[in-house]
């Protein structure tokens, strides 16, 4: 069995079994803890961030969530889905405090990996509030992972 630290306190149990029989090999996924990720101080009350699922098979459709308290100076947000061999974003232009309080995208089909994902928000003033969060897809069973 193999551990992986993922993120902000998620621990997980990777095992793989081989059928000899069928000549197939399947994994098992067990999550062994979660801890609650923060923002950057002060970014809660601007700026919040909700990805799910937080694992998930390849492909997978992932939907982030920022929540953003109405602000009169807010201008800009992106929101970004990095893996490091798979990168997706997007970019949302926000009018102020009669912009939405909840921005949902999805990043759909995403290949195998270890994705942070990060919802940017920008001020008139060019000022930035970072939020930072994991996804984790896991390769299908019996497939070899994302390099």
């Amino acid at each position: 069995m193999q551990y992986a630290r993922v993120g902000h306190g998620l621990l997980i149990a990777f095992s793989n079994v081989r059928d000899m029989e069928r000549g197939i090999t399947t994994a098992a996924v067990i999550t062994i803890g979660l801890l609650a990720a923060s923002g950057s101080t002060g970014a809660s009350e601007k700026l919040s961030l909700r990805v799910t699922p937080n694992v998930s098979s390849a492909p997978s459709t992932v939907i982030v969530r920022a929540m953003v308290a109405k602000d009169a100076d807010n201008r800009w947000l992106r929101i970004e889905a990095d893996s490091g061999s798979f990168y997706r974003s997007s970019e949302i232009p926000l009018d102020g405090d009669t912009a939405p309080l909840v921005t949902e995208v999805l990043f759909k089909s995403l290949p195998s990996g270890e994705y942070t994902v990060v919802a940017v928000l920008r001020n008139s003033m060019g000022e930035e509030t970072v939020v930072r969060r994991t996804a984790l897809v896991l390769s299908r069973f019996g497939e070899n992972p994302a390099p």
